[in-house]
C-alpha cells in the first residue's frame, strides 16, 4: 500500500539520520492541527503539506495533492472496522464521521444527516475523529517512544497490528456485544499486577469504582490494556505506588493510572494499547508532572438496557439471559401478553422480543397494539417466533423478525441493529490533575 511505502521510506530517511527530519519534528498538537488543515484542502488542486505535515506523511512536498489525498484516504481507509465489529460499535461512527466529510468531501450538514446526529453533535464527533487519525498515524511516526518487543520494523510491525486486529475480531465474533464492567476489569487487573509491582518494590493499589460503568470493550481486552500499563511504569519504578482510578466524565469512562516516582526520562508508552484503543474509538494520554507519571484511557460509555421478552417458554427465555451475559442489555421477562403495559410502565424497556404465539393473546393483535399505543409506539419490536412471517411482521412495523430458533449471535446483533441510533457517544475528554482516592 502506498501508505505503509510512504512510511518505510521515512523509517529508512529517520535511519539515515536525514537532516530534513532534524528540522522539522513538531509537537503532536502541531501535527494534529496541520492534518485538520490537509483534510479540510484534500481537493484542492494547489494544496501542498506544510513541512513537517509531509516529513510525517512521508511524501515529498513537492508531490501533487493526488499523492497526499491518496496517502490520507488509505489512513482512513485503515480504521475501517473488521466486518465482525458491531454495527453500534464507537470504532464504526468515527470511521463514517472521517469517510463521509473527508474522502466523500460531504458538508457537516450533509453528514449529520447521514448519521441522524445534530451538526453540533457531528462537531464533537468530528474532533474526535480526527484526533483518532492523528494519534494512529503519529504512532508510525519511527521517533515515537514504542517498545522494541511490540514494533521493531515497519513490516513487522504491520505484521503485529494485524495480528492484534485478528484477536480483537476473534473476541467478538466468540462473545458478540460483549462490554466490559471497569470496577471488575481494574479489580482483575491489580490482583494480576500485584506479583510483578512487588518484585519492584512498588505498591499497587486502587481507587473504590463506581458500581455500574461499562464501557465498549471487551473485557479481555480492556484487562489487557490496564495490566499492560501497570507492567510499564512498574519497569520504570525504583520503589513508590500505583494507584488505579475510574470515573464517568460526560459519555466518557476515565480510566487513570498514577505511578509515582517514575525514573527521569521519557514517559513510557505502549503500542499495544494505542492499537487496542484505536480500534475502539478510545484515546489513550501520557503525563508527567515531575517524578510522577500519569496514564489516561478515555472510553465510551455504554448505557445498560433493558429487554422485554413477551414468551410463555422459560427455557427460551433462560437461554435468552445467558446470550445477553456480559452485554449492555438486560432481560425482563412477562409470559402473558395482557401483562404487558404494565410491565412496561414499570420497566421502561428500550426493545421488545415478541413471540406471537402466547397462552392468552394473539401476538400479532399485541404486536398492533403496542404500534398504536402512545406509550409503546416509538419502542422497537423484535418478532422471534417459529411462526415464518417476517413480510406480516414488516407491514405490522416489527423493526426487525428473527425466526427461531435464534443463535445467540443473531440475537445480539438484532438488539444491536435495531438500538444502534441510541448507542452513547463519547465527547472528547483532556487530562486532568490526578486526585488521591
Amino acid at each position: 500500500m502506498l501508505l505503509y511505502q510512504n512510511l518505510t521510506n521515512y523509517a529508512r530517511r529517520f535511519c539515515g539520520h536525514d537532516q530534513d527530519m532534524k528540522d522539522h519534528k513538531i509537537a503532536f498538537a502541531e501535527f494534529e492541527q496541520q492534518l485538520r488543515e490537509g483534510l479540510g484542502q484534500l481537493y484542492h488542486p494547489g494544496y501542498r503539506p506544510p513541512q513537517p505535515l509531509s516529513t510525517i506523511l512521508g511524501v515529498d512536498r513537492q508531490n501533487s495533492i493526488a499523492v497526499v489525498r491518496e496517502t490520507l484516504i488509505q489512513a482512513i481507509d485503515a480504521l475501517k472496522p473488521s466486518p465482525d465489529t458491531p454495527p453500534n460499535a464507537r470504532s464504526w461512527r468515527l470511521y463514517l464521521v472521517l469517510f463521509h466529510r473527508y474522502v466523500e468531501a460531504r458538508t457537516q450538514e450533509e453528514t449529520a444527516e447521514l448519521l441522524s446526529i445534530t451538526p453540533r453533535h457531528l462537531r464533537r464527533e468530528q474532533q474526535e475523529a480526527l484526533h483518532v487519525l492523528a494519534r494512529w498515524l503519529w504512532d508510525r511516526y519511527p521517533a515515537s517512544h514504542t517498545s522494541p518487543d511490540e514494533k521493531e520494523t515497519d513490516d513487522e510491525g504491520a505484521t503485529w497490528r494485524s495480528q492484534v486486529q485478528q484477536e480483537l475480531a476473534a473476541l467478538y465474533k466468540s462473545s458478540p456485544g460483549a462490554v466490559a464492567d471497569v470496577a471488575e476489569a481494574i479489580a482483575g487487573a491489580v490482583t494480576v499486577g500485584r506479583p510483578l509491582a512487588a518484585r519492584h518494590n512498588v505498591e499497587l493499589g486502587h481507587c473504590p469504582v463506581e458500581a455500574g460503568l461499562l464501557v465498549e470493550l471487551h473485557p479481555s481486552a480492556l484487562r489487557q490494556i490496564v495490566v499492560t500499563a501497570i507492567e510499564k511504569l512498574a519497569q520504570q519504578m525504583p520503589q513508590g505506588r500505583i494507584l488505579l482510578a475510574a470515573t464517568r466524565v460526560g459519555d466518557t469512562i476515565q480510566i487513570t493510572i498514577t505511578a509515582d516516582p517514575v525514573a527521569p526520562g521519557s514517559v513510557p508508552d505502549s503500542a499495544l494499547i494505542r492499537e487496542i484503543l484505536t480500534a475502539q474509538g478510545g484515546t489513550f494520554v501520557t503525563q508527567r508532572s515531575g517524578d510522577e507519571v500519569r496514564y489516561q484511557v478515555n472510553l465510551p460509555a455504554v448505557a445498560p438496557l433493558t429487554v422485554l421478552v413477551v414468551d410463555d417458554n422459560a427455557d427460551l427465555v433462560h437461554f435468552y439471559r445467558r446470550f445477553v451475559a456480559n452485554t449492555r442489555y438486560r432481560i425482563t421477562h412477562t409470559a402473558e401478553g395482557q401483562s404487558v403495559f404494565h410491565v412496561i410502565e414499570q420497566e421502561r424497556p428500550d426493545v421488545i422480543v415478541l413471540d406471537v404465539m402466547l397462552p392468552d393473546m394473539d401476538g400479532w393483535e399485541l404486536l398492533t397494539a403496542l404500534r398504536n399505543h402512545p406509550l409503546t409506539h416509538t419502542i422497537p419490536v423484535i418478532v422471534c417466533s417459529v411462526v415464518r412471517r417476517e413480510e406480516l411482521a414488516s407491514v405490522l412495523h416489527a423493526a426487525r423478525y428473527v425466526a427461531k430458533p435464534v443463535r445467540r449471535q443473531h440475537f445480539i446483533q438484532a438488539l444491536d441493529q435495531v438500538l444502534a441510533p441510541v448507542s452513547t457517544s463519547a465527547t472528547p475528554v483532556q487530562a486532568h490533575s490526578a486526585t488521591a482516592c
